[in-house]
């Protein structure tokens, strides 16, 4: 018995370090030195940056790879290959796939069509959100935030 309880204590410690930065369930996170919990892994705060959003997030996480947004055959005629092409077509840019909405309408993320793909919300029918789920990417909620407040900071360079 002595040695099963043991045996308990240790999984259980083991466990509890496991979860470390992720979410225990109380809500709140682990993570220290400023960095900020995404799903269970500590990052540093993405700044709501364009060039911040494009190193983090656009390259990243793949959204700029090769079969995805990169500047050979971009899905849905959205380069992000890199600040300068990202800025170009998305910024003020009409969506390919819902025409009446822009890809990011400055100062408003409620009306940007970006937001909605990251959203999975008021899609045009048949298509994807992004990144698709089944890459097993999903963006995390400090990464939404950046790039939502990067667009209702005006969506600026850099």
């Amino acid at each position: 018995m002595k040695n099963f309880s043991l045996g308990l204590s240790l999984l259980l410690g083991l466990g509890l370090s496991v979860v470390g930065c992720g979410d225990s369930g109380s809500g709140s996170s682990a993570c220290s030195g400023g960095q900020v919990d995404c799903d269970g892994v500590c990052i540093d705060p993405i700044m709501p940056t364009l060039s911040a959003i494009q190193v983090d997030i656009f390259e990243g996480r793949g959204c700029a790879s090769g079969s995805c947004h990169d500047n050979d055959l971009p899905q849905a005629s959205l380069d992000l290959s890199s600040a300068a092409a990202s800025e170009a077509n998305l910024v003020g840019i009409n969506s390919v796939q819902l025409t009446e909405m822009l890809r990011v309408a400055p100062s408003d993320s409620g009306s940007s069509y970006l937001m909605n793909k990251i959203l999975g919300v008021d899609m045009a029918l048949g298509t994807l959100r992004m990144p698709p789920n089944d890459q097993g990417i999903v963006l995390c909620e400090p990464e939404i935030n950046a790039i939502r407040q990067w667009i209702d900071d005006g969506a600026n360079a850099p």
